[in-house]
């Protein structure tokens, strides 16, 4: 307040005054509360809960804020920060409490929002709704960036760069290998400088969380075997699922069961089953080149709802390119919880957040809008999980972390070409894409001979592969099994097989039609020919025009015969 409005109110003096006191009350608890807390647990690091209970409406959500001792600025680590919150106008470290602080939140985000270009404001409705265009990556394209990744990461030196020249000494070749940087670079969307940041960070938190395990952790990647029981029980139970199925744009979906889970004190065994969960995500190939979409879905009340912000920072120390992020809630109070939550996130993320509240019903229609198949939502109608498709997904993590088998294909890619009869198989992007191609391509196949015939099915398979898709057969039984890529001769007999049915499709359906084809008898006075009537153009047998147009001319149809002289020469 300025000295002017503080002589012509004082009472405007007296109610900061005992505002900020209040405020202060509240931050000294908390404070002595944390210390308790650490002393007790002989916790490094301090947490700054900002909520208070006695003040905190009903209807508000708890959102916990980890700080990092590390950072100069006070700031919050990787990504967060109270910058925004400050220029709202709310008191350092306090998020919306009531009517006004709730308005002034949303018009600092909307002000946020214009700042904006407007390609940066497409790219985060691009990114939202699944249209982001990718990368084609070939030999060339990818050893330049790849060499462009690795000048950056060298001219990295000093304190940022202690853990990750730690892991180099450990284990060069998966530090610095083709595989691993390539990852990171489709993360970040090839752009070399920031996926050599990423790096970084990735190295930097996991010394962090992981350091009471031995060193050599550092140089490779974390097993399940690795992992303490508390933290193998959180990853089997379930609170962080992949889904059965992609969404409408290929990417990868993965369901957090927020309620199921309580985050305000995040123990450092859920920071590694975390860990070890996004560490599986980001070596699958299609999560690095299509991206993924997290869905926190809460059944409960919103107090239940503790986002971890722990995700947030994974972002920055991972090959996951999280392109956005849906927030679930059955009960009408989004309105505050959306506000705290968009208030403290980085620009990249707070504009790629979205909201659903109401009922179960229209929760799930509405993630349904964005692409995402409900019927693959782990989350039950009564809140509680399935982890049918979960345990599947682990025990494919464990067999491929001892070697025993490749890495098993449980959600097929976009473009795969599904072998199988069933809906599922049929109604699959990658299997309708290939009977497109089969019916662009049909007219000229059936005027070729046998051989020409072959190659009309090679080039179908050669477009499927080149754009990133596999033809896959299930093997095994519905619990156990998963799909396998099959052989070029199989793959080239499936196309042929697609051109068959088509043709078998196609000569039913002229079948059909003429069985139904209107046939008109020969009176004996005038003999018409009966197939008179289907060699008309379509346009004529459709009555349509015709009433639209007597409809114009007069209701008494006075000028019928003209309109309907008109419509055959037409």
């Amino acid at each position: 307040l300025t000295v002017n409005q503080t002589r012509e109110s004082p009472s405007l003096f007296y109610n900061a005054t005992k505002e900020i006191a209040s405020y202060f009350n509240r931050r000294c608890q908390n404070a002595i509360q944390v210390h308790e807390r650490a002393s007790m647990t002989g916790s490094s690091s301090r947490q700054i809960e900002m909520n208070s209970n006695s003040t905190m409406s009903s209807t508000q959500s708890n959102v916990v804020i980890l700080y990092d001792e590390g950072q100069e600025d006070g700031g919050l680590s990787n990504g967060l920060s109270l910058d925004l919150a400050n220029k709202a106008g709310l008191l350092n470290g306090l998020y919306p409490e009531t009517e006004d602080d709730l308005v002034k939140a949303e018009q600092a985000l909307s002000n946020e929002l214009a700042k904006l270009s407007m390609n940066e404001q497409e790219e985060a409705i691009f990114d939202v709704v699944g249209l982001r265009n990718n990368k084609v990556e070939d030999e060339a394209f990818l050893s330049t960036k790849l060499a462009e990744l690795d000048q950056h990461l060298r001219k990295i030196s000093g304190r940022k760069a202690r853990a990750y020249e730690a892991a180099c000494k450990l284990n060069p070749d998966y530090v610095r290998g083709k595989k691993f940087h390539l990852a990171f670079l489709r993360s970040q969307r090839f752009d070399a400088k920031e996926a050599a940041g990423v790096i970084i960070n990735h190295f930097d938190m996991k010394q962090k969380v992981f350091a009471n395990y031995p060193a050599e952790i550092q140089g490779r990647e974390v097993k399940f075997t690795d992992l303490s029981p508390d933290a193998r029980e959180f990853v089997e139970g379930g609170h962080l699922q992949v889904s059965a199925s992609n969404d409408a744009a290929g990417r990868s979906v993965v369901f957090h069961a927020a309620f199921q889970k309580n985050y305000r004190t995040l123990e450092s065994f859920q920071k590694q089953a975390i860990w070890y969960f996004m560490s599986c995500r980001s070596r699958n190939e299609n999560v690095q080149q299509s991206g993924e979409v997290i869905v926190v879905y809460s059944g409960g009340e919103p107090e239940k709802m503790d986002i971890p912000v722990f995700l947030t920072q994974m972002r920055r120390a991972f090959a996951s390119d999280i392109q956005a992020i849906h927030v679930c809630q059955t009960t009408m109070t989004m309105r505050f919880f959306l506000a705290t939550l968009k208030l403290f996130l980085d620009n990249f993320t707070r504009f790629r957040l979205q909201a659903h509240s109401g009922t179960r019903e229209e929760v799930d229609f509405g993630l349904r809008t964005y692409g995402i198949n409900m019927d693959d939502c782990p989350v039950k109608p009564d809140n509680t999980l399935d982890t049918t498709f979960h345990n599947k997904w682990l025990e494919a993590q464990k067999q491929y972390e001892e070697n025993i088998s490749s890495p098993a294909i449980l959600v097929p890619r976009r473009f795969d070409v599904l072998f199988g009869r069933s809906k599922r198989c049929m109604q699959h992007p990658g299997t309708m894409r290939c009977q497109l191609l089969v019916e662009m391509n049909f007219e000229e196949y059936e005027g070729e001979g046998k051989v020409e015939r072959n190659l009309i099915a090679e080039k179908v398979v050669r477009i499927i592969h080149e754009s990133g898709g596999r033809f896959l057969k299930w093997e095994g039984d519905s619990t156990t099994g998963a799909w396998k890529e099959v052989d070029h001769d199989v793959a080239r007999a499936k196309v042929t097989h697609f051109f068959r049915g088509f043709r078998e499709r196609k000569q039913k359906r002229q079948k059909q039609v003429n069985m139904s084809a209107p046939k008109r008898g020969i009176d004996s006075g005038n003999k018409t020919d009966m197939n008179a009537s289907t060699s008309l153009p379509a346009k004529v047998l459709d009555s349509s025009a015709f009433y639209k147009k007597m409809r114009a001319g007069g209701m008494d149809g006075s000028n019928a015969e003209s309109v309907e002289t008109e419509s055959i020469e037409t």
